[in-house]
């Protein structure tokens, strides 16, 4: 049995696992936002929070961040534990971002998963009955949700195989006879998107109760307007994986642009103006500049941190498996895949921006275009 004060406190406490390149900022919008909002409502508990990540830098750079924004109080009220199962006993509504589908599958069904951690955890009872005592829970959503009988709210933010979203979710609402709600809510906006709270989330829900219990909190990370709901469980997952075959193929054709035009000599700034006042503009060529110099784009950086080549690679994997489960040829996508796992097999460029594929078609020009395209290629995928 947990300790009184871990009783009393699961109910506003939220959990979050996974405090990477995009999980940590979303997680310092997510309490921040929350301890802001309880602040401004009287007799309520503040909120808590406790944090499953393995990476010392990473969970310090969370606290730390959190200090800077809201205090020491908020950030004296955030635990850290080792296993997902010991944040489901301390937390009634959890938020997970990871890697793909291995990870999900261990966090919410392994051994020390959260399902294990959900069997032994305290009544806190109901989510809408835990509005009462601390209506903050209900973020920045103005909407009423509906009563239910589940007592915890998990959200998945990762980004992974469709139809195991779908599995995951239908095995978790199995397990425990509906009393937990699942939702799938990959995101989109890059990492600057989750530094600013501007994320565009796209979530797939089996119930319409869960779906309004999250979204207030949701909106804590997103654009206005960006919380988008999608369908049933997995079909948030199955939209960002279209989003970002489109986002794979949009990133080279503009790499390519530009390296097409380093090589006729004309003036790179001048055709990034041309390229985002015509009709060539996209969000890469808008916000994810490979060009060194744009000032703050990932070229300016030299291509550090942002969303990783390897991860590309493994979206595009993703869209790439369900295009073929379905039978629908998908030719840019396989050639995209192709480019990007070649571009992770040239030095660390695996672990930098996957606008780095601009700097790859330059170090591979004047090698031939078969020797540039073909070589570290894979095979068919499909």
């Amino acid at each position: 049995m947990l300790p009184t004060t871990t009783l009393l406190s699961r109910a506003n406490t939220l959990g979050w696992i996974g405090l990477g390149a995009m999980g940590g900022p979303m997680a310092t919008n997510l309490y921040t936002k929350a301890w802001a909002l309880a602040g401004t409502r009287k007799g309520t508990d503040m909120p808590e929070m406790v944090i499953c990540e393995p990476n010392d830098a990473n969970a310090a750079a969370f606290v730390d961040g959190v200090k800077e924004l809201s205090g020491a109080e908020a950030a004296g009220r955030v635990r850290r534990v080792t296993k997902p199962s010991e944040v489901a006993a301390e937390a009634a509504r959890v938020f997970t971002m990871l890697p793909s589908t291995p990870q999900v599958e261990s966090v919410y069904l392994g051994e020390a998963g959260l399902l294990k951690g959900l069997a032994d955890a305290p009544s806190s009872g109901s989510l809408t009955e835990q509005l009462k005592a601390n209506p903050w829970l209900i973020g920045a959503s103005d909407a009423a949700p509906g009563p239910t009988s589940a007592h915890t709210l998990l959200v998945d933010h990762t980004t992974l195989d469709p139809t195991a979203a779908k599995r995951i979710a239908d095995d978790v609402h199995a397990q425990t006879n509906n009393l937990v709600s699942m939702i799938d809510g990959p995101v989109s906006g890059g990492v600057a998107g989750a530094k600013a709270g501007t994320l565009t989330i796209m979530f797939g829900s089996a119930s319409p109760v869960a779906s309004d219990l999250a979204r207030g909190l949701l909106q804590f990370m997103s654009r206005p307007g960006g919380v988008v709901p999608c369908g049933g469980s997995g079909a948030g997952v199955g939209v960002k994986v279209c989003n970002n075959l489109v986002l794979a193929i949009n990133q080279i054709g503009l790499a390519e642009g530009l390296a097409l035009g380093h090589a006729l000599k004309i003036d790179p700034l001048l055709l990034h103006d041309i390229f985002n006042t015509s009709s060539a503009q996209s969000w890469s060529s808008k916000v994810n500049s490979p060009l060194p110099e744009v000032a703050g784009s990932p070229g300016a950086r030299d291509y550090k941190g942002g969303f990783l080549s390897k991860l590309m690679l493994k979206d595009v994997g993703l869209a790439l498996s369900a295009a073929h489960a379905h039978s629908l040829p998908t030719p840019l996508t396989w050639a995209a895949g192709s480019v990007y796992e070649a571009v992770g097999k040239e030095g660390d460029m695996a672990n930098e921006d996957f606008s780095v594929v601009y700097k790859w078609l330059l170090e591979k020009q004047g090698q031939g275009v078969e020797v540039g395209w073909k070589n570290g290629g894979p095979g068919d995928k499909q």
